[in-house]
């Protein structure tokens, strides 16, 4: 007698990753082969202080300098995806950030270096609205919150593989993180010219369209604030919640050990939530997101040991992990197919406006109003920013 499959086996398998079509695995095994040699912005602050023996402060305004290179780079490749196509902007990124990232490398006085990290900060992000569109346009509209959850998963395997590879490479020389971080742009832009074809819809070329009609779209903006302020909101844990750990007297290990654990929840636990995503509708997912979030983050408060912060961490990531691929998607739906880069492109910016709010918003918050005040607000923010995407969600259901 033959013992048949288990039932389940193939449904739970389908429910995951079925329906997906070949480019767009191209699309994920490029992002992931990308991501893995994602070396040199982990080191660059090392980097910079080591190897180039500049001063904190003159290393901060290299970062800055690359800061604004990259809150330029997205919208300006959401409209070349919208007006050259998406495979030309995939390849005009990756090919232009290799480049100019071995130029960063060789780069030996500061205003050289300067330059060269700006313009590697254009083409660095330049193709993520274009690979993101040409998602939305492979896939139906309702495995687009498991197709883009899936390459949420891939970042975040490849950013955790490349940490690790990356330290052991920066104690052999600093060069060879700059030359493997190049080569998998590279390995990344041969999959696209291999696998993928281009699929922006041929009417695009005829309709007109600019950043400004983005920037007028009301339900977008209003996503856009929501972004902000929930991200605003998570970046906390990588900004202000290490001086907190520091302050509990846990040490940098201590917290090493804590935020580790956001990334091993994610690796482990995405798979098994992606059959949730195509079950759920994105307003619901956006709200509990938000309040799984904030409560995780609000019990920050309260942690003064390894084992309370792991807990809050475990608390905040579910909460990130439902909320994973539901924005892109929403985003997609919202724009119309012809401004579909330039409403990613944005999208992606908001991201860039939190990376330089954050900061300087928690720090004020924490030394002045102190840690409850701290939490409480990351609270808020993200909570109100959840409730605020359900809105968003349902509207964008209506139109």
């Amino acid at each position: 007698m033959t013992t048949a499959a288990p039932p389940l086996a193939p449904g739970w398998w389908e429910a995951r990753v079925g329906g997906l079509p070949g480019p767009f695995w191209a699309l994920w095994a490029g992002t992931l082969v990308n991501r893995l040699g994602a070396f040199v912005f982990p080191f660059l602050s090392l980097f910079l202080t080591g190897t180039r023996g500049y001063s904190v402060a003159r290393a901060g305004l290299v970062l800055t300098v690359l800061g604004v290179g990259l809150a330029i780079s997205q919208p300006l490749g959401g409209t070349l995806a919208d007006r050259y196509g998406r495979r030309r902007t995939l390849l005009l990124g990756l090919l232009g950030s290799a480049a100019t990232l071995l130029v960063v490398g060789a780069a030996r006085t500061f205003p050289a270096l300067c330059v060269a990290v700006f313009v590697f900060g254009i083409f660095a992000d330049m193709f993520r609205p274009a690979s993101n569109a040409a998602i939305a346009d492979l896939v139906p509209e309702a495995l687009r919150p498991r197709a883009f959850a899936l390459v949420f998963w891939a970042l975040n395997v490849g950013f955790a593989v490349a940490t690790l590879l990356g330290g052991v490479l920066a104690g052999r020389g600093y060069w060879l993180l700059f030359v493997g971080d190049a080569a998998t742009s590279v390995a990344f832009a041969a999959i696209i010219a291999r696998r993928v074809p281009e699929t922006r819809p041929l009417h695009v070329d005829s309709t007109p369209g600019s950043i400004r009609d983005v920037l007028r779209d009301r339900l977008m903006m209003a996503l856009v604030i929501s972004v902000i302020a929930q991200s605003t909101a998570y970046m906390q844990a990588f900004y202000t919640l290490p001086l907190a750990v520091v302050h509990d007297g846990l040490g940098t290990g201590g917290y090493g050990a804590i935020i580790a654990l956001n990334g091993i929840l994610i690796v482990a636990l995405q798979p098994l939530l992606l059959g949730i995503l195509g079950r759920r509708s994105r307003g619901p997912l956006l709200l509990v997101s938000g309040l799984v979030l904030g409560v995780g983050l609000g019990l920050t408060a309260f942690a003064d040991t390894i084992a309370q912060h792991m807990g809050a961490v475990a608390v905040w990531t579910a909460g990130e992990i439902v909320g994973a691929g539901v924005l892109g998607a929403l985003v997609a739906s919202i724009a119309p197919v012809h401004l579909r880069g330039r409403y990613l492109g944005v999208f992606g910016a908001s991201f860039g406006v939190s990376s330089i709010l954050a900061p300087g918003l928690g720090t004020q918050v924490l030394q002045h109003l102190g840690e409850g005040a701290l939490w409480t607000s990351c609270l808020v923010l993200a909570v109100g920013s959840g409730a605020g995407m359900f809105l968003v969600s349902r509207a964008a259901d209506r139109r």
